[in-house]
């Protein structure tokens, strides 16, 4: 195993594990696996440091219980109705050879899921239609199959409720990802540090709070890697509704921005009782948050948001980064009509 992949494992393995806890394991071997399921464990084998974290194997198959709700394994008494008889629904992903470089897709499989074959099979084709070269899938897959336990259209339940689970059932978006009415990003790879991110799906949703946005030109910083651009969004905000659904905007409706390296931002606004609101974010990229926050108040502007989206080109810029993303933030400015050119 090459190197790069290597550290690629490692690092989403990382990610995984603070994320889904004791449900990422290395094999089917659960209380609720039945004796059917014997032949797919695999027995334990020795593995160095280097070809494994945590004892989950760099070369996979990695497995991932999915829980409708956060439940302890040592706590279990019947609350979590995910699992059932035939045991707790999980994610295998067998790993590609170069995986999550290479073009070769990785396999999803699903197993303890009752769900119909043909729904099941067309699922399964719409996690491997994520994937894309240099993309880590464990979280994106295994919230997908979250929101489809959710859903109703599939679900580890006993075979007396298989002809209700066969109805036609069509999730409301209002219970998307979750019962609570909240959609996540999740970042195409946690390479980078950025966050992921909820929604709340009657906000950006509603037609009430959109916003028309403005877009700067691609800006390629001198000395950087050939993929490296950097581009602003600005638009007007007056309420925390108006940053939520820009930035859901970006996220969820632009793949371009979605799969940007950092997408870092800054907001104020004053409410409508007088008093001045506003906060930034890194989105891994530390300290550019700060940056653009300062920039704002500098520039005096207000009811504004500016994001600035990053390409890293594979040059690390050091610290002239954050001269070039205050810059391209300032274009935006001037360019949605916040800040004359000449305004220093």
């Amino acid at each position: 195993m090459e190197q790069e992949v290597r550290i690629r494992r490692s690092e989403e393995l990382e990610a995984l594990q603070a994320y889904y806890g004791k449900d990422l394991s290395r094999s089917l071997r659960d209380e609720g696996t039945d004796t059917n399921l014997a032949a797919a464990i695999s027995p334990p084998t020795i593995m160095s440091e280097s070809e494994s974290f945590d004892g989950i194997p760099l070369r996979g198959p990695w497995f991932l219980r999915l829980r409708q709700a956060n439940t302890d394994d040592d706590n279990n008494g019947g609350g979590n109705n995910s699992s059932s008889k035939i045991g707790t629904p999980t994610l295998e992903i067998r790993l590609s050879p170069r995986y999550p470089l290479g073009d070769l897709c990785p396999e999803p499989i699903l197993h303890n899921i009752m769900m119909k074959p043909q729904s099941k099979q067309q699922f399964l084709e719409e996690l491997k239609d994520i994937y894309e070269a240099d993309i880590d899938v464990g979280i994106i897959w295994a919230e997908r199959c979250r929101e489809e336990l959710l859903s109703g259209e599939m679900a580890g339940v006993d075979e007396d409720n298989l002809d209700e689970r066969d109805a036609d059932t069509t999730p409301d978006i209002n219970d998307t990802d979750n019962s609570k009415g909240i959609r996540t990003f999740i970042p195409p790879t946690t390479r980078y540090s950025q966050a992921i991110r909820h929604f709340p799906i009657d906000v950006i949703t509603n037609t009430k709070y959109e916003r028309k946005i403005i877009h700067t030109p691609p800006f390629h910083p001198p000395k950087s890697g050939p993929s490296e651009n950097m581009i602003a969004h600005v638009c007007t905000v007056t309420c925390m509704e108006h940053v939520q659904w820009a930035l859901a905007e970006f996220l969820f409706n632009d793949k371009k921005i979605a799969k940007a390296t950092h997408n870092m931002f800054a907001f104020r606004f004053t409410n409508g009782d007088g008093s001045l609101v506003s906060d930034n974010d890194d989105d891994g990229e530390k300290g550019s948050g700060s940056k653009l926050a300062s920039l704002l108040d500098m520039c005096h502007v207000d009811n504004v948001f500016v994001v600035v989206s990053r390409w890293f080109g594979g040059s690390k810029l050091g610290p002239a980064r954050f001269k070039w993303i205050a810059g391209v933030a300032r274009d935006g400015l001037v360019q949605g009509g916040y800040l004359n050119d000449d305004h220093n």
